[in-house]
């Protein structure tokens, strides 16, 4: 079993307090790009959507940038996802009240045959336009692996 969205927040949210939320059509992002002058950590996740969503509406910014990118708490995320793994369903959108939010609308299964819906608000930041190329994804060397296979005996 793969790890979902939560567990890849639980670990950023040991490494950094904000981390940036990149959703497309097909996949959702977290990005870690924090450039101090001593190194800093740099974390690039991809999760495909289909994996973990049974239905998924995305719309972006207009159809020629059909993304949204939003700068969230992982840990404020993550323990709403915790309460949402025995839901019978999770509705996750972006609201706007009086700031953006990222509204977790997660829906228990009762004893009775009504069901409780738990609301969870997060106050997220939207990244504007202009700023989406600083959340490129990072170029990393070609790996090359050898294992020497030294005296081997020829059969």
């Amino acid at each position: 079993m793969g790890v979902g969205p939560e567990g890849v927040l639980n670990t950023i949210a040991k490494l950094t307090k904000t981390c940036t939320l990149h959703l497309s059509s097909d996949k959702l992002y977290f990005i870690v790009s924090d450039r101090a002058v001593n190194g800093g950590v740099t974390i690039w996740c991809e999760l495909v959507q289909d994996n973990f969503f049974e239905e998924y509406q995305m719309d972006g910014l207009s159809v020629e940038f059909n993304d949204i990118y939003l700068d969230i708490p992982p840990d404020s995320i993550a323990r709403a996802l915790k309460t949402a793994q025995s839901a019978k369903s999770v509705k996750i959108k972006l609201t706007k009240k009086h700031c953006p939010y990222l509204t977790l609308d997660v829906e228990l299964a009762s004893l009775m045959s009504h069901s409780r819906v738990v609301t969870h608000d997060i106050p997220v930041q939207v990244v504007p336009h202009q700023l989406w190329g600083d959340h490129k994804e990072p170029s990393v060397p070609d790996f090359d692996v050898n294992k020497p296979t030294h005296n081997l005996p020829i059969l």
